[in-house]
C-alpha cells in the first residue's frame, strides 16, 4: 500500500486522537470474566479456533503457538483474581508512549471495560498476546525493505516475538520489551512531536536572499526565521520581533551546530536556504532513520565501536556506554566508505601502506612520469615491477596510513588508521579518503584496545608507532565494529541531530519506503 507524506501525517494524527480518546475513556476498572475458566490449561485446539476466527496472519498465528507451547499452555496476563497488573501496563505503555504504532482493532478493545466483561478468559488472553505481538512487530520489526537495495551490508536484525513477549512478562527484567535502542525511542518521540506541528510550517516562506544581516539589524525576514526556529524548538523566546537580539544569535548557533552546519553570526544565503527546509522534510528523514535502527542487529557484545559516515564521527562503547568520541574522515562521494559490520582483531603499528592498484595507476604513475624522484619523495618503492607495478609505502610519519592501524578483515579492503593529514580534521565536511576511515586521534584508539594488556604500556605504544617495519598484534579480544550510516538521531544530551546525506542514500530509500510500500511507523 503506497503512503504518501500526507496520510503519513494524517494517519499519526488520527492515532494521536484515538488515544486521547482511550486513554480518558479507559479506566483502572477491568471488567470481570469467569474464572473458573483459569483452571484449564489452554490448548492447542483453542488457538487454532481463535486464530482461525480472528483470521490471523501466519507469523502472529506462529508466535501464539510458539510461545503457549513454551509456557506450557498456562495462562500469563490473568489470574484467578483478575487481570494482572502486567496486563494493565502493558495495555497503558501501548497507548501512552507509541502513538501510530498499534493496530486499533487489537488494541482498541482492549481499552474497554466492556471487552473485559463480555469475553471468555480465553479470548481475553490470547487477545492480550496477539495485542502484544503486533506492538512488537510494529515496533522492532524492519520493513520488508531489502537493505542491500541502498548499499547497506550490516546483516539484517530478526526477531523472535515469542522470546520478546517472554521477556515482557518475566519478573527479573521488569517489563524488559526490548525497544531496540534507546535512540530508537528518542527518535520516535521527535518523530511524534514533529508531525503534531508540522501543519504550522505552511505559510512560512524564507527565500534565500544576497544579504547578510548581523546582530542589531531589523528585518522584516528575522519575524519568520524566529517563527520557524520556535517551531523546531531552537528559539524558546516568544519574541515576535524584527530585531536580530542576541538570543536569536544563540537560537541560530543551536540550530547550525545541530544540523552539522558552521556557527556563524550572521544570516546569509546558506542560513535561510538551511532554516527554510519545512518540517516534513524532518519528520522523513527521521522515518528513514528509524527503518535503519530496526536494522541493526542487538548488541551482544556491551563493547563496540560505531563509526556514523554522516556525522563524521567515531563513537566507542564500553559496557554500553559511550566511552568516547572521535572525528573522522570518511570516504569521497565518488568513492563510498562501505556500510558493514565485523569485528576487530588485529593493530598494525607503523604500517606499510600497500598502494592500491587504481591508484597506482590513476595518482603514481602520472607523478612518476612526471618526476623521477617521486617515489623516492614519497618515501614508496617497488615490491613487484611491472606495467602497473605493485608499490607500497614505507612506515614513517609521512605515511598515508599515518603511524598505526586498525584491522577488521573483509572483502571491501575497509579499516581504520591514522593519517599525517591532521588539518582536514577541522573541517566540518569530511568525506575525502578513497574509503577508508581516517581517525581523529589513532593513539587514544590503540591505548583503548590495549587497555587491560599490562605489557602495552603508554612508551611502548608510542615506540611501536615509530618502527621503520610494521609490527603486527593480534588482540587478545575482539571488538564488532559497524560502520553505519544515520543522518538523524539523539544525541547523549537529548539533543535531535540532522546531517548531509553525504551519498544521496537517504533520497533512494525516501523513494521505496514513501512510495512502494507503507513504512512501519
Amino acid at each position: 500500500m503506497q503512503a504518501t507524506y500526507s496520510n503519513l501525517r494524517s494517519r499519526l494524527m488520527m492515532s494521536l486522537l484515538l488515544i486521547a480518546i482511550t486513554l480518558t475513556s479507559t479506566t483502572n476498572s477491568w471488567g470481570n470474566f469467569n474464572t473458573a475458566q483459569l483452571q484449564d490449561s489452554i490448548t492447542e485446539a483453542s488457538i487454532d479456533s481463535f486464530i482461525a476466527k480472528n483470521q490471523i496472519t501466519e507469523n502472529y498465528s506462529a508466535a501464539i503457538k510458539e510461545f503457549y507451547a513454551s509456557n506450557k499452555h498456562q495462562f500469563v496476563w490473568m489470574q484467578t483474581k483478575g487481570i494482572k497488573q502486567i496486563a494493565k501496563d502493558f495495555i497503558t505503555h501501548a497507548n501512552k508512549l507509541t502513538p501510530g504504532t498499534i493496530d486499533s482493532s487489537f488494541i482498541g478493545p482492549l481499552t474497554k471495560q466492556s471487552f473485559f466483561q463480555n469475553s471468555a478468559a480465553l479470548n481475553i488472553e490470547l487477545s492480550l498476546s496477539l495485542a502484544f505481538f503486533k506492538y512488537a512487530d510494529t515496533w522492532l520489526s524492519p520493513s520488508s525493505m531489502d537493505p542491500l537495495s541502498v548499499n547497506w551490508l550490516i546483516p539484517k536484525k530478526t526477531i523472535s516475538l515469542a522470546n520478546q513477549l517472554k521477556n515482557w512478562l518475566s519478573p527479573a527484567t521488569k517489563m524488559g520489551f526490548n525497544t531496540g535502542s534507546q535512540n530508537f525511542k528518542l527518535l520516535l518521540e521527535n518523530y511524534t512531536s514533529l508531525s503534531r506541528i508540522a501543519a504550522l510550517d505552511t505559510g512560512i516562506n524564507i527565500s534565500p536572499s544576497t544579504i547578510k544581516i548581523k546582530k542589531g539589524d531589523m528585518v522584516p525576514v528575522i519575524r519568520q526565521i524566529k517563527k520557524k526556529l520556535q517551531l523546531l524548538g531552537d528559539f524558546k523566546s516568544t519574541d515576535t520581533t524584527s530585531l536580530f537580539s542576541n538570543t536569536l544569535g544563540i537560537a541560530i548557533n543551536k540550530f547550525q551546530e545541530r544540523m552539522g552546519l558552521p556557527t556563524s553570526s550572521i544570516i546569509d544565503n546558506n542560513l535561510l536556504k538551511a532554516i527554510g527546509i519545512p518540517i516534513q522534510h524532518y519528520i522523513n528523514t527521521i522515518a528513514i532513520n528509524l527503518e535503519r535502527l530496526r536494522w541493526m542487529p542487538a548488541m551482544m557484545d556491551s563493547n563496540y565501536i560505531v563509526v556514523n559516515i554522516p556525522a563524521y564521527q567515531l563513537l566507542v562503547f564500553d559496557s554500553s556506554k559511550i566511552v568516547f568520541k572521535m572525528p573522522v574522515i570518511v570516504g569521497s562521494e565518488s568513492n563510498n566508505t562501505v556500510i558493514f559490520s565485523n569485528r576487530m582483531r588485529y593493530i598494525v603499528f607503523s604500517p606499510y601502506w600497500n598502494v592500491p592498484p587504481s591508484i597506482v595507476k590513476a595518482e603514481i604513475l602520472p607523478g612518476m612520469r612526471k618526476n623521477k624522484n617521486y617515489l623516492e619523495q614519497k618515501n614508496m618503492e617497488i615490491t613487484i615491477p611491472g606495467d602497473i607495478p605493485t608499490i607500497r609505502q614505507l612506515p614513517g610519519v609521512e605515511n598515508s596510513l599515518g603511524l598505526v592501524k586498525f584491522l577488521f578483515p573483509n572483502p571491501y579492503n575497509i579499516y581504520l588508521h591514522d593519517t599525517p593529514g591532521k588539518h582536514l580534521f577541522a573541517k566540518q565536511n569530511r568525506s575525502f579518503s578513497h574509503g577508508c576511515i581516517r581517525l581523529g586521534d589513532a593513539r587514544k584508539m590503540a591505548e583503548y584496545l590495549l587497555r587491560n594488556d599490562t605489557s602495552w604500556t603508554t612508551i611502548k605504544i608510542d615506540t611501536a608507532m615509530h618502527q621503520q617495519k610494521e609490527k603486527w598484534v593480534t588482540l587478545k579480544k575482539t571488538i564488532p565494529v559497524f560502520i553505519a550510516y544515520f543522518t538523524s538521531w539523539v544525541d547523549s544530551n537529548g539533543i535531535l541531530q540532522f546531517r548531509k546525506d553525504i551519498y544521496d542514500l537517504d533520497e533512494k530509500m525516501e523513494r521505496i519506503l514513501f512510495k512502494k510500500e507503507e513504512i512501519q511507523l
